[in-house]
C-alpha cells in the first residue's frame, strides 16, 4: 500500500484529461487516467485512489453506469466520485448522479481553484483514514508479535527470525536454553553457535532468498554439537521482495546418529559378506568402525586356547603403532578380570561410559604401560563378545577418545549387533572351510580306485562311490538308501568274513568272492567301525585272480605240452644210445624222425609263447601289403595235408578269382595255419575241414569249417581268450597251449579285420575271418585286381 494519495481521471476525450492534469498537477498527488468506464474499473482493481473525477457523457459505458459498478465492488465502494459535466438542462440528471453514489459535481467550464479545493478535501480525508488504518495495523502487529513470541517460547524447537541480510532479530526461549547464550551474546555473535563447517552454508542459503530445509550442527551449552534440521521461509512484502526470514530448528541428533549407526551396520555387513577370509574382513570392519562409531577399535579371537589380536585400527594411523606396541609389550592376561580376555571367558559385555585417569593408572602395569595408555586418550570404552553357537569366538573393543562422545546403552546395542554379525561371518568362514574339506574328501572319494561304502547303524547304505559302482556294476541310485543285504547280492557273506576294526585299530584285509547274481567278483575288503556305522573299503582282485589263474594254467599247460615232446625225444634218444640193443636202419630212422618232429613241436610251442608275448607288449611289427589270400590258403592246406590224419579230409571252396587283401602276409599265414590246425585237432574221429573264400563288400570272407566236436554256444565268447581250452583236462585227448585262437584274434585285429566262431550244423564249428581288401586297387581290363591278375 502506497503512502501517496492518488486521483483517478476518467474522460473519453484526451484534451479533457490533459486539462484536468494541468489543473491538479500543482497539488503534487499521483494522477492516473482512464479513457473509458472499462479502463477506470481496471485501474481500480490495481490501485487505491483518494477520489475519482468521472465524466458523465462517455460512449458505451457512461459515467452513471460506471459509478454504479464502482460502488457495487467492495474494495472501491467508499471511494468518493465527483462527476465532471456540462451544466445540465434540468435537475433530473443531477439527482441521478447522486443516486448512483456521486458525492459532488463539477460543471464545465471548470474553475481550477474550486476543483483543487474539492479534490484537496477528499485527499485530506483519505490521508486521515490511511493513518488510522496504519495505527490499527501496528497495534494488531504488536499484538500478533506478543502472541507469536508466547507461542514460539512454548515450542520445543528453536525458532528464530532474521532480517533480509540474515542477521537474527529474534530467538525463542529454547535457543537460549540450548546454547546457554545471553541475549547480549546472541545479538553480538548470533550464528557463533552454528558449527564452523556449517555456518557459511547457512548464510549462503539465507542470501539466496529462497526457502530451504537443511541439516546443521548447533553447539550446546556443554560445548558439544548436535544435529538440527533447519526449515526456513522468507517473509515477502507487497512487491514480493524478501523483507525478513523466519525459521525453526529441530533436534535430529539421535535420529541421525541412529541412521548413521544402522548405515554403519549395513556397510559392515556388506564387508563381512564380501570375503570368507574373516581375518581380512574383521580388519576392514575395524577400519570402518573408527570412521563411524569409535576412535579406535581392536578385534581379538580365541584360537587354540589363546587370545590373539587379529585387527587394530585408529582414526589417526600414527596411533596404530602405539596400539601395536601396547599389544606386543603387554599382551592380554587370560585371567584378567576385565578386557577382551575376560569378555571372551565370561561372554558378558563391558561398558565404561567415562574413563578417568585414575582408572588408567589402576590398569597400568608399569610407567611405560601408563604412558602408552594415556597416549591412546581413552574417554569411553565398551567391549562386546563375538557369540558363536557353541562358544564365544572373540571380542570387539571400541574406544572413544573424544570427551564429547560417551558410550551408552544404545551404543552397546549397536556394538552387540556388530559382534553378532562378525561372529556369523567367522562361523560361516569355518563352515565354508569344513565344506571345502568335505568337498575335497568327496572329490578324493570320487576319484580313488578303491570302492568305498558307508553303512549307517541301521545297515542302510549312505555312501557308494563311483569306484564301488564300477567294480560291482551297481549304480549309486540302486544302492544308496537301501539295506546293504538287499541292494548288494552276496554282501552278507562278505560281512560275515570281514569283521570291522574299532577306531584306531589296524583293520584286517580279507580276499573274498562276491556273488553278484551269477557274476563272481573277487574283492580285497577291509572295514572300520565308528560311532555312526561302518565304512568298507574294497579293491577289485578279479583281474589279479584271473591273471593268477592264467599263470597257473600256463604253467600247467606248458609243462604238459613240453613234457610230451620232451618225453618222446628223451625216450628216442635213450633208445638210440643203447648199446645192448641192435636197431635196424628203419627203426633208427623212425626214432630220428620222432626226435625231429617233437623238436619241431617244441619250437612251435616256444614260438607261440614268444608271439603271444609280443602281442601283449605291442612289440610285434606288422607290415601291411597286398596279399593273395587264395595262394596263402592253398599253401597252408598243402602243409596241413602232410601231417593230417587220414580220417580228416581237407578241401578248398573258392572262386577262380579272389580279390587282393591288405594284410601282413606272414601273419595271415599264421592265422590260416592256426585255424586249420585247430579244426583238425577238434575233429578227433575224423571228418571234413573246408576252407572257403568269398568277396564280401569291402573285404574278403575266409571261413574254416569242420565237422568235429563243435563248440557249445556258452563257450564261444571265451574261445579266443589266452590259454583257454575247450578241453582243459584233455579228457578227449586234445592238447595244445590255448594260444592259437588268441593269436588269431590279435593278428586279425592288427589288420583291421574281424574274427568270430559260429556253429556248423549238425556238427562242428565255423571260424569266420573278414580281411579288408587292398587299398591300392589296380585295374586289369577295367576290372578290380585279383590274385590271378597279379600272378
Amino acid at each position: 500500500m502506497s503512502d501517496q494519495a492518488a486521483i483517478l481521471l476518467v474522460d473519453d476525450r484526451e484534451e479533457n484529461l490533459l486539462a484536468l492534469e494541468a489543473v491538479l498537477e500543482p497539488l503534487g498527488h499521483r494522477l492516473a487516467r482512464a479513457s473509458s468506464g472499462v479502463g477506470a474499473l481496471r485501474e481500480l482493481l490495481l490501485h487505491e485512489f483518494a477520489c475519482i473525477l468521472l465524466d458523465v457523457d462517455m460512449p458505451e459505458l457512461d459515467g452513471f453506469e460506471t459509478a454504479r459498478l464502482i460502488k457495487g465492488r467492495g474494495r472501491s465502494a467508499n471511494v468518493p466520485i465527483v462527476f465532471v459535466t456540462a451544466l445540465p438542462e434540468d435537475d433530473e440528471q443531477v439527482f441521478e448522479g447522486y443516486a448512483v453514489g456521486a458525492v459532488d459535481y463539477i460543471f464545465k467550464p471548470i474553475n481550477p481553484a474550486i476543483l483543487r479545493s474539492k479534490v484537496g478535501v477528499f485527499v485530506e480525508l483519505w490521508e486521515k483514514n490511511h493513518r488510522l488504518r496504519e495505527q490499527e495495523l501496528l497495534a494488531l502487529e504488536r499484538a500478533n508479535e506478543t502472541r507469536y513470541g508466547q507461542l514460539a517460547d512454548a515450542m520445543p524447537q528453536i525458532v528464530w527470525r532474521a532480517d533480509v541480510d540474515g542477521k537474527p532479530t529474534y530467538f525463542n526461549r529454547r535457543w537460549f536454553e540450548y546454547t546457554g547464550m545471553t541475549p547480549v551474546e546472541a545479538e553480538a555473535k548470533p550464528w557463533s553457535a552454528v558449527h564452523a563447517e556449517d555456518r557459511e552454508d547457512l548464510l549462503a542459503k539465507l542470501a539466496a532468498g529462497e526457502p530451504f530445509e537443511h541439516e546443521f550442527r548447533f553447539r550446546a551449552s556443554d560445548g558439544t554439537h548436535r544435529w538440527h534440521l533447519a526449515r526456513t521461509a522468507p517473509i515477502r512484502d507487497e512487491s514480493d521482495r524478501v523483507e525478513s526470514w523466519v525459521g525453526t530448528a529441530t533436534d535430529i541428533h539421535d535420529r541421525k546418529r541412529a541412521e548413521e549407526q544402522w548405515s554403519f551396520l549395513l556397510e559392515a555387513g556388506d564387508t563381512l559378506a564380501g570375503s570368507l577370509d574373516y581375518r581380512e574382513t574383521l580388519a576392514q570392519v575395524a577400519q570402518l568402525a573408527v570412521g563411524k562409531v569409535a576412535d579406535w577399535c581392536t578385534v581379538h579371537v580365541a584360537e587354540g586356547g589363546a587370545v590373539a589380536q587379529v585387527a587394530v585400527a585408529h582414526r589417526d594411523p600414527a596411533q596404530v603403532a602405539f596400539a601395536r606396541e601396547l599389544q606386543e609389550r603387554y599382551p592380554p592376561d587370560p585371567d584378567s578380570p576385565t578386557g577382551p580376555a575376560a569378555v571372551i571367558r565370561t561372554g558378558e559385555a563391558e561398558l565404561v561410559r567415562d574413563i578417568s585417569d585414575t582408572m588408567i593408572e589402576h590398569a597400568a602395569r608399569d610407567q611405560l604401560h601408563l604412558d602408552l595408555l594415556r597416549q591412546l586418550e581413552f574417554a569411553s570404552y565398551m567391549c562386546v563378545p563375538l557369540p558363536g553357537r557353541e562358544r564365544t569366538l572373540g571380542a570387539i573393543t571400541l574406544v572413544s577418545s573424544n570427551p564429547a562422545r560417551h558410550y551408552g546403552a544404545t551404543d552397546l546395542l549397536l556394538a552387540e549387533e556388530l559382534a553378532r554379525r562378525a561372529a556369523a561371518a567367522i562361523e560361516n568362514a569355518h563352515l565354508y572351510r569344513q565344506a571345502e574339506e568335505r568337498a575335497e574328501a568327496a572329490r578324493a572319494l570320487a576319484t580313488i580306485g578303491d570302492g568305498v561304502v558307508l553303512l549307517d547303524r541301521g545297515g542302510l547304505v549312505r555312501v557308494w562311490n563311483p569306484a564301488a559302482a564300477r567294480i560291482t556294476g551297481l549304480a549309486e541310485s540302486e544302492v544308496v538308501g537301501h539295506r546293504v543285504e538287499s541292494a548288494i547280492p552276496g554282501w552278507a557273506d562278505v560281512a560275515a568274513r570281514v569283521p570291522p576294526a574299532g577306531p584306531g585299530e589296524r583293520p584286517a584285509v580279507e580276499s573274498v568272492p562276491l556273488d553278484l547274481g551269477g557274476r563272481e567278483v573277487w574283492l580285497s575288503v577291509s572295514a572300520v567301525g565308528f560311532e555312526d556305522g561302518i565304512v568298507y573299503a574294497f579293491r577289485d582282485l578279479s583281474e589279479e585272480r584271473r591273471l593268477e589263474t592264467m599263470r597257473q594254467d600256463l604253467v600247467a599247460t606248458v609243462s604238459h605240452e613240453l613234457r610230451t615232446p620232451l618225453a618222446a625225444i628223451y625216450g628216442a634218444a635213450l633208445t638210440l644210445r643203447r648199446e645192448d640193443v641192435h636197431l635196424e636202419n628203419e627203426m633208427r630212422d623212425t626214432l630220428l624222425r620222432v626226435i625231429a618232429e617233437e623238436a619241431a613241436r617244441l619250437g612251435e610251442i616256444v614260438n607261440d609263447l614268444l608271439l603271444a608275448s609280443q602281442l601283449d607288449s605291442g612289440k610285434l611289427h606288422v607290415e601291411i601289403e597286398p596279399c593273395d589270400p587264395l595262394e596263402i590258403v592253398r599253401t597252408e592246406i598243402e602243409a596241413a595235408s602232410a601231417h593230417a590224419p587220414e580220417s580228416v579230409a581237407l578241401a578248398i571252396d573258392a572262386p577262380a578269382q579272389v580279390p587282393v587283401v591288405s594284410a601282413d602276409a606272414g601273419q595271415l599265414r599264421q592265422v590260416v595255419a592256426n585255424l586249420i590246425d585247430n579244426a583238425i585237432k577238434y575233429s578227433p574221429v575224423g571228418g571234413e575241414v573246408t576252407v572257403s573264400l568269398r568277396p564280401d563288400n569291402g573285404s574278403v570272407r575266409l571261413e574254416v569249417s569242420d565237422t568235429g566236436i563243435g563248440i557249445p554256444p556258452e563257450e564261444r565268447r571265451r574261445i579266443f581268450e589266452k590259454f583257454y581250452r575247450l578241453d582243459p583236462e584233455m579228457t578227449g585227448g586234445i592238447g595244445g597251449t590255448g594260444l592259437g585262437l588268441y593269436i588269431c584274434r590279435e593278428l586279425v585285429r592288427r589288420i583291421d579285420g574281424r574274427i568270430w566262431v559260429e556253429g556248423n550244423a549238425p556238427h562242428g564249428s565255423t571260424f569266420v575271418v573278414e580281411i579288408p581288401r587292398s587299398g591300392a586297387v589296380q585295374l586289369t581290363n577295367g576290372q578290380p585286381a585279383t590274385a590271378e591278375s597279379l600272378g
